[in-house]
């Protein structure tokens, strides 16, 4: 019996529900389709970001455009780079796991935080409400959870690196996401 890859979209939703099977099944050379998740996910993010400054006189629309290429870039760039770093630590613990699947696996953790830009944008635009506390922060912390699998998995299952790495990257996204916000 032939065995299929799932497609992109049940692994981005498998990555909020089962991290486990989506990585396992992420796992491919087919890096830039995870990074497109975390640049679609950031640009949203960072767009209803720019929404809500405009939305409160703080920031002008040409600012809401900006937020969407610096989302964009932040996903494509810095979320790969965060993964790259990781993948160096992490091959002190011996992984035998690639550079390209630890890049893959740290962009689909922020499958949920896709998954809450959208709906995010959404209650912005529908309903007029400020999302980006809401549903952007809420999106990124639930990465935390996917990219704490990530780890263990990279490393055989070591649990003691997991949970303080997944949680220093997450921290560095909220922090540059609110110097970002702050300028």
């Amino acid at each position: 019996m032939e065995q299929t890859k799932p497609s992109l979209f049940r692994t981005i939703v498998g990555m909020m529900i089962n991290p486990a099977g989506a990585l396992r099944g992420a796992f491919s050379n087919k890096w830039y389709l995870s990074a497109g998740v975390s640049a679609l996910a950031f640009c949203l993010f960072f767009v209803q970001t720019g929404l809500d400054l405009y939305k409160t006189g703080q920031k002008e629309m040409d600012f809401v455009l900006i937020s969407a290429g610096a989302g964009v870039a932040y996903g494509l760039v810095m979320i790969p780079l965060l993964g790259a770093v990781m993948w160096l630590i992490l091959k002190a613990a011996r992984t035998d796991k690639s550079l390209m699947q630890a890049i893959s696996a740290f962009c689909l953790s922020y499958s949920g935080a896709l998954i809450y830009g959208l709906l995010g944008i959404v209650f912005s635009l529908a309903l007029g409400w400020k999302t980006s506390v809401a549903f952007g922060v809420t999106g990124v912390l639930w990465a935390i959870g996917p990219m704490m699998f990530t780890i263990r998995e990279l490393t055989g299952g070591k649990n003691a690196l997991s949970v303080p790495l997944a949680t220093a990257v997450g921290a560095a996204v909220l922090i540059s996401w609110s110097i970002f916000g702050n300028l």
